[in-house]
């Protein structure tokens, strides 16, 4: 309840209390050429500084939209453009991870069953490994420790069994009717990249693989350099081209023929750069965990015998046997993970979870039927918010800043609000903001998902304001369009400005 005359109170003494001039000299420092404050906002709160700086941005080409919330009462407090509709880019990982959430709780783990299906006669197992997909981005990635020694478990699992010889295979059941294509509006010249990686029903070390080049002391450009992988058992084939008549430096790579092809490009009569690293996604991760399970049984003393061995006589009949489970963090770590690093396969995987839990289907058409019904419950119509898929990389998702800000405000409502917070980076700190500037006002007090598509940059999050007694911590969405290299000031200035004025100045 705010007693008669609070609010004036209040605002007065924010503004003898806190430098809002070092907010307005910032401002003025990003944007030379602003126009006029609007009429009616002084240029010492929020609406003066940020209308002002989005109106100049607009006057450039760009495309613009905040919306500012309470986050306990939903009251917006300010507005520009709100119901303009771009692309979010990687703030749709909020609208997933929050979701799955919702819909699975912050202690949900995912579980992958390892059996063993064949027979077992002393120290001799003769059969296959089979694992069972369960969806599981984070099984043998090396973000956890529970999920970096899958392989080791397994290995350890035939030792504990008193098995020292095999012959069969590794395989990986489960996967039939589950939709592991890229997604709908994702770039053809990404698919290479370990950001793109397709979200498989069975995912193996993320689908990524490092690429590691070198050249010998000596060597020029344009000799071919060596070539080194990580893991050491990776399964990926790729074929290294050089050029030495570019403009710059730089290691691209695409796919095709099976494998990847990239080019290693020079300077004309520039430095020969000496080493150059990438991370490649790999679309048989099936291929890669039993790759990664035939390295560990070797490191544990497991022979594996050939195939081409004739088996005991009479043959005995295959009986299915749990070996291991692999299971992973709880939920609240991988969105963490998640929002933190922004991980685009974490994103969709958590969204078909979602999606089978709410249809009983995982695919792109499952996920957009469950997030719009999802959207639909929280009161986020379709013109607000049209998503398609779960990570933002499609460029058919649209949304508005009233539409994202409207899913942080609801997540923060419900049970699971803290456990989502918590997976935003924080402004200079941590994640995709941690390089980003502070003042002693804002450092840690700015939590936001920020999102990135050629020309468009999006942040949405939570600010507290520990000085407003009415409004002490708000929501926030801002979106930008039409960005290019030559605007001024840039996204990221833009949000410097921003969410400085959102913890330091008044809103009215």
């Amino acid at each position: 309840m705010t007693l008669p005359g609070t609010r004036h109170t209040v605002a007065a003494a924010m503004r003898r209390a806190l430098p809002a001039a070092s907010v307005v000299a910032l401002f003025l420092s990003a944007c030379t050429h602003a126009p006029a404050t609007p009429e009616g906002a002084p240029r010492d709160t929020l609406p003066g500084v940020t209308k002002a700086l989005l109106e100049t941005l607009e006057a450039d080409g760009a495309l613009t939209g905040a919306y500012v919330v309470d986050a306990r009462t939903g009251e917006p407090l300010f507005t520009h453009r709100e119901n303009v509709r771009l692309l979010p880019a990687s703030t749709m990982k909020v609208v997933s991870t929050s979701a799955a959430l919702s819909a699975l709780g912050a202690d949900f783990r995912f579980v992958t069953p390892v059996f063993l299906e064949g027979s077992q006669a002393g120290g001799l197992f003769l059969g296959d490994v089979v694992a069972q997909a369960s969806g599981d981005p984070s099984l043998g990635s090396w973000r956890f420790p529970e999920t970096a020694l899958a392989c080791d478990r397994i290995a350890e699992a035939f030792q504990a069994r008193g098995i020292h010889q095999w012959r069969g295979n590794v395989r990986i059941s489960g996967t039939d009717g589950m939709d592991g294509g890229m997604g709908p509006g994702w770039a053809w010249d990404d698919a290479a990249y370990a950001y793109s990686a397709a979200p498989t029903p069975f995912v193996f070390r993320e689908n990524v693989v490092d690429l590691a080049l070198a050249r010998a002391p000596g060597s020029t450009c344009a000799d071919a350099p060596s070539v080194q992988w990580t893991p050491t058992f990776a399964t990926l084939s790729a074929v290294v081209n050089v050029d030495v008549n570019a403009e710059r430096s730089n290691l691209a790579c695409v796919r095709g023929g099976g494998g990847v092809r990239c080019t290693w490009r020079s300077p004309t009569g520039g430095p020969c750069p000496q080493s150059a690293a990438v991370k490649l996604s790999v679309d048989a991760p099936e291929a890669l965990f039993a790759a990664c399970v035939d390295d560990a049984l070797a490191r544990h003393g497991v022979t594996r015998l050939p195939l081409s061995l004739e088996a005991p006589t009479p043959p005995m009949p295959p009986v299915p046997v749990p070996l291991v489970e692999l299971t992973s963090p709880p939920l609240s770590e991988l969105v963490r993970a998640t929002n933190k690093e922004s991980l685009n396969l974490y994103a969709e995987r958590l969204g078909m979870r979602f999606a089978r839990e709410r249809t009983g289907q995982e695919g792109y058409v499952a996920l957009r039927t469950a997030l719009v019904a999802e959207l639909a419950r929280r009161g986020v119509p379709t013109k607000d918010l049209r998503p398609v898929d779960g990570s933002g990389l499609s460029r058919y998702n649209l949304a508005s800043p009233r539409g994202m800000a409207r899913v942080l405000l609801t997540s923060i409502q419900e049970p699971y609000g803290a456990a989502l917070v918590d997976s935003l980076p924080v402004l200079g700190v941590d994640g995709t903001l941690a390089g980003r500037k502070t003042t002693q006002s804002t450092a840690g007090r700015i939590r936001a998902k920020t999102g990135t598509l050629t020309g468009q940059k999006c942040f949405v999050g939570v600010a507290e304001r520990p000085n407003d007694l009415e409004h002490p911590r708000v929501v926030f969405a801002l979106m930008l369009g039409n960005m290019d290299e030559g605007t001024k000031p840039n996204a990221n200035e833009t949000f410097d400005t921003f969410s400085t004025a959102l913890v330091e100045l008044p809103l009215r």
